[in-house]
């Protein structure tokens, strides 16, 4: 393809499925956060969250780096890049907001992790247990935050994906709707504990 030449269906094909590429792999790391108010051991959830925090910021990373060829290319070649690559980079580094928040918060449940390590070893009274209620609830809101912002990241890319499609062939397609499965049930979806000022500062 020259550079004269206008892109081509396939072009916006391929373009659309690394989109929706990175919002499953999106979708897959808030699937595997741990659900609030999960019964399973500390460490267990210190262990998920470690893991999909890892996920996150590799997909944060392919972001900012994508961004930074594309504008290195279009620096050294202008007029080379088409507007479907423009467009395409565009629609992905906007899932750099939410997932920044993802990891925000994320980073805010570590912060409660560490909380929850240190009273749990203290000795047992009526405030060590107050202390740790606090905390749980701060991680668990924590965690429901960023399952949240992964979803929204997850489902615009899927969106998105379906605008450059569009944008490439001419054609109007309804937006695909994440699988039904992605959605956590209301019953797993608390109602967020208020957690006092102590706590970990609430970013959004």
């Amino acid at each position: 393809m020259t550079a004269q030449e206008p892109p081509g269906p396939l072009a916006g094909l391929e373009q659309a499925a690394h989109l929706h590429s990175l919002a499953e792999r999106i979708h897959h790391a808030a699937d595997d956060l741990p659900a609030p108010r999960s019964t399973h051991s500390l460490a267990s959830i210190s262990e998920d969250v470690e893991d999909q925090v890892r996920v996150i910021a590799g997909v944060f990373a392919s972001l900012a780096h994508e961004a930074a060829v594309h504008g290195r290319a279009a620096k050294q070649h202008p007029g080379a890049a088409d507007a479907l690559a423009h467009r395409k980079v565009a629609l992905m580094t906007r899932a750099a907001d939410p997932l920044g928040w993802a990891l925000a918060k994320l980073g805010e449940a570590v912060a409660q992790i560490g909380r929850l390590q240190e009273v749990s070893v203290s000795p047992r009274t009526p405030e060590r247990a107050q202390a740790i209620d606090t905390a749980r609830a701060a991680l668990d809101d924590r965690l429901f935050s960023a399952h949240r912002h992964l979803t929204d990241a997850a489902g615009n890319l899927h969106r998105d994906a379906d605008l450059l499609v569009a944008a490439a062939s001419g054609a109007r397609r309804g937006p695909t709707a994440p699988p039904a499965h992605r959605n956590r049930t209301p019953a797993a979806r608390p109602v967020p504990t208020p957690v006092p000022l102590t706590a970990s500062r609430t970013l959004r």
